[in-house]
């Protein structure tokens, strides 16, 4: 069974709620903005910054997470990530609403170094979840895509307006 145990105080301290279902508003449960180490079993899980599963996000697979950085505790919903992650693959365009040159992975890449560039600007999930990183080496803030996604412009999701690196979550052994 996959859950997320969060906790109000560094190093698991403090108020904790064990969760196994997504959560679209934390205050609820509250834990609104007030999350400062978390751990998560099975599933990676999704932290959102704004209720509804909207605003600036951040992934969290398997493993415990200690303490978060002061910006990176202020969630406001939690999603669970329960897609089919075999055999992922996207779609990225060079400009917003998929222009310009486009490139279709199915591996993480460094946008650079495919001579892509940093200019991802749009994209269309196949399959999978993907994570698209702001910065190359899984640096910088994230994006996640989920299959069906069809995302013509990453400035009104305060995502820089570029990807520079991307990567698929791959199923757990």
């Amino acid at each position: 069974m996959s859950k997320i145990s969060v906790y109000t105080r560094e190093a698991f301290g403090g108020r904790a709620v064990n969760l196994n279902h997504d959560v679209r508003d934390l205050e609820q449960e509250g834990f609104n903005n007030a999350i400062a180490s978390l751990k998560v079993i099975g599933e990676p899980w999704v932290a959102y910054y704004d209720k509804n599963f909207a605003g600036k996000q951040l992934m969290f697979e398997a493993g415990e997470y200690a303490t978060l950085a002061v910006d990176r505790g202020k969630f406001s919903s939690l999603k669970m990530v329960s897609d089919d992650l075999a055999n992922p693959e996207i779609q990225l365009f060079e400009f917003i609403n998929y222009q310009g040159r486009t490139v279709t992975l199915r591996n993480e890449a460094n946008l650079p170094n495919i001579l892509f560039s940093d200019k991802a600007s749009s994209h269309k999930v196949i399959s999978g979840v993907w994570i698209l990183y702001d910065g190359i080496n899984r640096k910088g803030d994230q994006l996640i895509a989920f299959p069906g996604d069809q995302v013509p412009n990453y400035g009104p999701l305060n995502f820089d307006n570029k990807a520079s690196s991307v990567r698929p979550l791959l199923p757990r052994p």
